[in-house]
């Protein structure tokens, strides 16, 4: 005779529900919009961004970056309304040019006379030395790279 062992595979005993008490949510503590405050920021430079441009002074454009000004507005003290990157190709400041760019500054932005910054550093003077010309070429290979492009004239 031969016998079987027969293991049995029954199923456990199902959990007791939880205690109905012990699903109460911890409160959420949520702090008023007053307690979140930004933090504060920098003053701009007491030189305009325009000017700063201008100047190729790149602490000061750093300081009107810190303190969010737009790059990308014109200045309505000027007739032409030059952005500052528009500034600073005319001015020859190539570091301030490449600032501006890392910043995202409109590349193709136009001043009230319809000239891009690439317009603007490609103008040809009959009286600048080939050390400028050269100089204004590297600029204009910055914007090139960047995207830049000449608007179309008649």
């Amino acid at each position: 005779m031969i016998a079987f062992t027969v293991v049995g595979c029954a199923r456990e005993t199902a959990p007791e529900p939880p205690n109905a008490e012990a699903l109460v949510a911890e409160p959420v503590i949520v702090k008023p919009v007053a307690e979140i405050i930004p933090p504060e920021l920098p003053p701009p430079p007491a030189i305009s961004i325009w000017d700063a441009a201008r100047a190729g002074d790149l602490e000061a454009v750093r300081g009107h970056i810190d303190s969010r000004e737009n790059l990308d507005e014109p200045d309505a003290n000027d007739p032409l309304k030059p952005t500052p990157l528009h500034c600073a190709v005319a001015s020859g400041h190539k570091a301030v040019v490449e600032l501006l760019l890392a910043r995202g500054v409109d590349i193709n932005a136009k001043r009230a006379d319809g000239l891009t910054a690439l317009d603007i550093v490609l103008k040809v003077d009959p009286e600048s030395s080939d050390e400028d010309r050269a100089h204004r070429k590297g600029i204009a290979g910055v914007l090139v790279r960047n995207g830049a492009t000449a608007a179309k004239h008649k």
